[in-house]
């Protein structure tokens, strides 16, 4: 037997596969993390793609700056970047007072002064003022009005006033945007629910086409939004599995993104032969609740081969989708019977709508059992997944289902890792 770690909450467990049947190991690549990461951070900011210098941004646009923050949910280094941001702002002329943080929650709950202190350190939650974004509060909020009526457009009145809006995000794939990081931030991160809505329904029964592409539709719609509601700049970091700084780009919202993007692309694709019959996968990092777990559950579902099963380890601490009550809602529905509640009105959250149908097309390529802290084997039939009470007793059941040549994969990072066929 083969014994592989991965990791589960705050701890990592033991996986024992068989040694012959066991294709491969997804991690992501090791690339060193850089030495200095507070001085890669200034040497990005000093030394923007595609855009003029922070000094010259200032001088032409104001001092009015936004700076748009990821959550307790994400992996960027929050704690390292925004004190050089900052720091480099007061020299170019900008006050601490002139400075708003916008914590970009897209749809996801507002955060808590602890856990804004916790991410974001205590100097700097002293130092500029931290505002949780919350897509549900119209009023304030601004209605942007495009030429070409593509999408309603409603952003955050703070940001779209803003005189300058630095988007600080990290670059890791992701099945909506091909992509984390860059416009993003954006869109969701400031955006209300009609907007987001129409993202997520727009990539929804196409998540895996749009995992790890850059250059998609949705992508391109994200990219619009941000142009039309004034995004300045982005601030992007590329991290490595042990959330080490592996490279900083700054710069124009599209080609900076583009940029960093190649390096994510080094870290997060792996490559298979072929899909397997039984992959287990770990849902870290994203293992707060279930909402933030299906994107390992999409990733990993690319690597499993139609009606083959995908045992995922997600510790889901606060539940299924507390934010998204529909998701649990549309139980076991199939895409068309789901959309029919949706015009019926029988769900309104067209967000948990995109996610129940992209959440679907996985399960109706695999089954899929889940290992939870957070959700119980009720809860996870509800939402149409089977359950077991560890991980080392799925791996054991599912093993001896397979055939003598069955080919199985581990993979560690599951929301992390994307998947490409050799």
């Amino acid at each position: 037997m083969k014994q592989v770690q991965i990791p589960f909450g705050n701890k990592t467990i033991t996986i024992e596969a068989p040694a012959d049947n066991l294709s491969w190991v997804a991690s992501p690549r090791n690339l060193p993390g850089v030495p200095e990461p507070e001085r890669e951070v200034e040497k990005a900011l000093r030394n923007p793609i595609g855009l003029p210098t922070l000094d010259e941004l200032v001088k032409k646009k104001g001092k009015r700056v936004v700076l748009l923050v990821d959550d307790m949910t994400r992996s960027t280094p929050q704690k390292v970047i925004l004190p050089v941001l900052v720091n480099e702002l007061n020299r170019v002329g900008v006050k601490d007072e002139e400075i708003t943080a916008l914590i970009c929650l897209g749809t996801h709950r507002l955060m808590t002064t602890e856990e804004i202190i916790n991410r974001y350190g205590e100097e700097m939650t002293t130092r500029i003022r931290f505002i949780n974004h919350d897509y549900k509060d119209i009023e304030n909020m601004v209605e942007v009005k495009v030429s070409d009526g593509s999408i309603p457009i409603m952003v955050n009145k703070i940001y779209y006033e803003s005189d300058i809006s630095i988007a600080i995000g990290n670059i890791i794939p992701h099945m909506y945007a091909g992509f984390a990081g860059g416009a993003k931030m954006v869109q969701p991160g400031v955006c209300g629910m009609v907007t987001t809505a129409e993202t997520h329904y727009l990539a929804a029964e196409n998540v895996h086409q749009i995992t790890g592409n850059a250059e998609n539709s949705v992508r391109q719609q994200i990219e619009y939004i941000a142009r039309e509601t004034g995004l300045t700049m982005i601030l992007n970091t590329v991290l490595n599995a042990d959330h080490e700084i592996v490279r900083v780009v700054a710069g124009d919202p599209v080609l900076a993104h583009r940029e960093g993007v190649k390096t994510a692309e080094q870290i997060y694709c792996f490559e298979i032969a072929q899909p397997c019959d039984l992959v287990i996968a770990s849902s870290y990092p994203a293992d707060l609740d279930f909402w933030q777990s299906i994107k390992a559950l999409n990733n990993c579902c690319m690597a499993v081969k139609p009606g083959g099963t995908l045992i995922l380890a997600a510790s889901d601490s606060e539940g299924i989708a507390p934010d998204h009550p529909d998701l649990v809602k549309l139980g076991t529905c199939n895409a068309q019977e789901a959309k029919e509640a949706y015009r019926r009105g029988e769900i309104k959250d067209k967000v948990a709508l995109a996610t129940y149908l992209a959440m679907n097309l996985n399960r109706e390529r695999a089954r899929i059992v889940l290992i939870s802290d957070g959700i119980n084997k009720e809860e996870a039939s509800r939402i149409g997944l089977e359950w077991s009470e560890s991980l080392s007793k799925a791996v054991e059941d599912e093993c001896k289902k397979l055939t003598g040549d069955a080919r199985i994969g581990i993979v560690t990072h599951g929301a992390d890792l994307y998947f490409k066929i050799k």
